[in-house]
């Protein structure tokens, strides 16, 4: 005997049950994937950061003191904490961690992955890499004030230094920035510190006061705090 196979399509209605059974794992897979890159960036962010601290180490064993903030000694213009060159040298800031003959091996470790802000990522037209004379390059991280000419053995318990949070209103309202900061520590810990009263939600960002330290202080006290 022959055997017969009855062959039929898909009527609409299954046709339907398959396109929303696909549209819903799609709802479910793609957040969980864009969940995992934050996770990853932010891993990478918070490694970056433990490179960055022990480069600082290196250049403190060698110049035995922690360099200027910017090219203002006394730090009054304390929003210049990411600056990598300003225009003239590297003398400043992370300048003397990622100029050429310096401890950072890859300038990009000197920006936060997670950083979505033109004028604070890697070779942007607003943030030229390799530097341009009469242009700021400035990091994707931000290094506590008030530490110039300071060694990191000076503290009786580990001082926050540095942080993927730049205190201008832009980015510090930034997604991946409002749920939360990376900081490294004196010591050479580094601690993912989930967003708290000051980090995010603050008076510097709006309205912005250029010279309000005190907010600025409490962001990097609330660091401090949390990351220990």
């Amino acid at each position: 005997m022959n055997s017969h196979s009855t062959r039929r399509g898909f009527t609409l209605i299954e046709l339907l049950v398959v396109i929303a059974i696909i549209t819903l794992l799609i709802s479910i897979i793609v957040p969980s994937l864009s969940q995992a890159r934050r996770q990853a960036k932010n891993t990478k962010c918070l490694a970056q950061l433990r490179d960055l601290i022990q480069a600082t180490h290196m250049y403190i064993n060698e110049q035995r003191r922690l360099p200027p903030l910017n090219n203002d000694f006394e730090e009054g213009a304390w929003q210049y904490n990411y600056l990598i060159f300003d225009g003239r040298d590297y003398d400043q800031c992370f300048g003397p961690l990622g100029q050429p003959d310096g401890p950072i091996k890859y300038t990009q470790e000197l920006f936060c992955p997670v950083q979505e802000n033109p004028f604070h990522m890697f070779n942007t037209r607003e943030n030229p890499w390799p530097v341009v004379p009469n242009a700021d390059t400035r990091a994707g991280y931000a290094r506590r004030y008030g530490l110039t000419g300071l060694t990191l053995t000076e503290f009786r318990t580990p001082k926050a230094v540095m942080a993927d949070l730049i205190h201008v209103p832009d980015v510090i309202t930034q997604t991946g920035h409002v749920s939360g900061v990376n900081a490294v520590f004196s010591d050479g810990h580094g601690k993912r510190i989930s967003s708290r009263k000051h980090i995010a939600d603050n008076d510097l960002a709006t309205p912005f006061d250029p010279m309000d330290n005190p907010i600025v202080a409490d962001i990097w006290d609330e660091i401090e705090e949390f990351g220990n």
